[in-house]
């Protein structure tokens, strides 16, 4: 069996049982061949655009004789699956900004479900989905390796977020706990630390950048103070680090 990071055994856990999967972007295509290895999809497909990754894929593919079950394809995005060949669709890895463009640019048809980890802009993705008919069913925030990582799993419907919701999650914000209260004052200090940066500068562009980045720290300090006010952190009853159904 194909031992996952935590970050991608947090992906794993969202992704529904005895359906296609499909892993796009998967590099070495261990989340792929671990979901079938375990018997929990019957089948995948494991894409990338780039050759090298891809060939890392099919080593990590052959090595588990997993190759009848996994489909190994070259390209960008979801164009390497036919419509309605996956029901679920994993993105990991890669700014939210960039998973929101491949979904833009599909074919998402016959997709149930999104399990996306961004690597940083959460907020743009978040907003993709709520503008196109996707709804977040469960957030979670996961430590790997001492760092940080946001898991997004969507589903078809609909949502309408403020600005908290867009930059923390609707769900995120609700659940609470250490690692979510971690999370913002991770992304409050980041705020924080550009804004001191376009202050510094006298360029116009950069003054209008600081009255953003002012108001983004106000909204992530407001996030902060809300999360730590609440009883454990969070909303009475949820105590866990994830929120949602699976």
């Amino acid at each position: 069996m194909i031992q996952l990071p935590p970050r991608l055994s947090a992906v794993a856990r969202h992704v529904p049982a005895g359906q296609t999967f499909a892993d796009i972007g998967t590099d070495h295509a261990y989340l792929p061949a671990h979901l079938v290895a375990a018997g929990h999809v019957p089948r995948a497909v494991a894409g990338d655009i780039l050759p090298g990754p891809l060939a890392a894929a099919r080593a990590t593919v052959d090595a588990a004789g997993l190759a009848d079950r996994i489909d190994l394809r070259l390209g960008p995005g979801l164009s390497v699956l036919a419509p309605g060949e996956a029901a679920c669709v994993a993105v990991c890895g890669m700014g939210g900004p960039l998973i929101a463009r491949i979904l833009e640019e599909g074919p998402l048809a016959g997709v149930r479900r999104l399990v996306l980890q961004p690597m940083g802009g959460e907020a743009p993705l978040r907003r993709w989905l709520a503008a196109n008919g996707w709804k977040l069913v469960a957030e979670e925030i996961v430590e790997d390796g001492g760092r940080l990582y946001p898991v997004l799993v969507a589903e078809p419907g609909e949502m309408a977020l403020s600005r908290a919701e867009e930059e923390v999650g609707p769900l995120l914000l609700r659940q609470g706990g250490p690692l979510v209260r971690r999370h913002v004052a991770e992304k409050l200090a980041m705020a924080r630390r550009a804004l001191e940066g376009a202050q510094r500068s006298d360029r116009p562009a950069a003054r209008a950048r600081a009255a953003e980045l002012a108001g983004l720290v106000r909204l992530l300090a407001e996030a902060a103070q809300r999360l730590g006010e609440a009883p454990g952190g969070g909303h009475p009853g949820a105590s866990a680090e994830t929120i949602g159904h699976v």
